[in-house]
């Protein structure tokens, strides 16, 4: 009776992690469904930014104004930021970012920067020797205090590669590298089409402008990485708590099963003992 007793505490136990399962699995789609959303809208701000920078551009290349007069050469050093989390929730993601990082980013010229703790907790692990700036975390992402402080520290780069979580599908999360300076090319019909829009005058000065614009390109770019991190991971966890829910019911199944065999067993070993009663009342 005790084994009876147990097997359905099991499933009783089994049956609230299944729920418990089944609610995780429901919130992170409707993260999951938000964070697309949000994606989106990044790329709608990013593509009508891009825009306005290019018409700065070509505008002041009109004017011929020289807007890099008198600026101090920028750093020809490249900046390779790791980006990774705090908890270790995701697999061999975090584990497979730092692999690529530290292979590309060697070479004496290059700076670097981890950020999260499970990256730089995986470099001092292992024999290699780089150095690099740290930016602590308070979650697994970063907070707009954090991304400001991440900006100004590579603000005077002319080029920074980030590394991070890029998600493929559900089933698919790899390492992705997007370089947070870049700016779209513009097609010859584009340009053709800004040549088109009215010639516009500046204030403040051009070179104001272009930093600013400059600025607002790599924290654009920045934020679609960190949204794009947060969709690999929440897809990751969507993922891990639906196969979870998966064998879950499976090993429900298999204990009710049991169960079944179990009380027949107990039955018949009840019915034996019954007859056997009955037939030493007999005799």
């Amino acid at each position: 009776m005790s084994a009876i007793t147990d097997i359905k505490e099991q499933i009783s136990d089994l049956t609230t992690f299944k729920h418990i399962s089944a609610a995780f699995t429901e919130a992170a789609a409707v993260k999951l469904k938000n964070i697309r959303e949000a994606f989106q809208r990044n790329d709608r701000f990013y593509e009508e930014i891009n825009h306005i920078y290019h018409l700065v551009e070509m505008n002041a290349k009109k004017m011929n104004l020289d807007y890099k007069k008198g600026q101090t050469p920028q750093k020809t050093k490249r900046m390779f930021v790791a980006l990774t989390s705090n908890q270790r929730f995701y697999g061999s993601l975090n584990l497979e970012i730092m692999k690529i990082f530290i292979r590309d980013s060697r070479g004496a010229e290059n700076d670097r920067i981890i950020i999260g703790a499970t990256g730089e907790s995986y470099l001092l692990s292992t024999d290699t020797r780089l150095e690099y700036k740290r930016l602590p975390l308070k979650s697994d992402l970063p907070n707009e205090t954090e991304m400001a402080q991440f900006l100004k520290m590579t603000e005077n780069y002319d080029q920074v590669r980030i590394f991070y979580g890029k998600f493929v599908s559900f089933l698919k999360q790899e390492v992705g590298i997007t370089d947070i300076t870049r700016k779209i090319a513009l097609e010859e019909k584009k340009k053709a089409e800004l040549e088109d829009e009215i010639h516009l005058l500046f204030e403040p000065e051009i070179d104001k402008m272009i930093k600013f614009f400059d600025t607002q390109v790599r924290q654009t770019l920045f934020k679609r990485v960190i949204l794009e991190t947060e969709l690999a991971r929440t897809a990751a966890r969507l993922l891990a708590m639906s196969q979870a829910e998966e064998r879950t019911d499976t090993e429900i199944r298999q204990k009710k099963t049991i169960l079944r065999k179990v009380s027949r067993s107990f039955t018949n070993a009840q019915l034996l003992e019954t007859f056997s009663g009955i037939k030493r009342w007999k005799h």
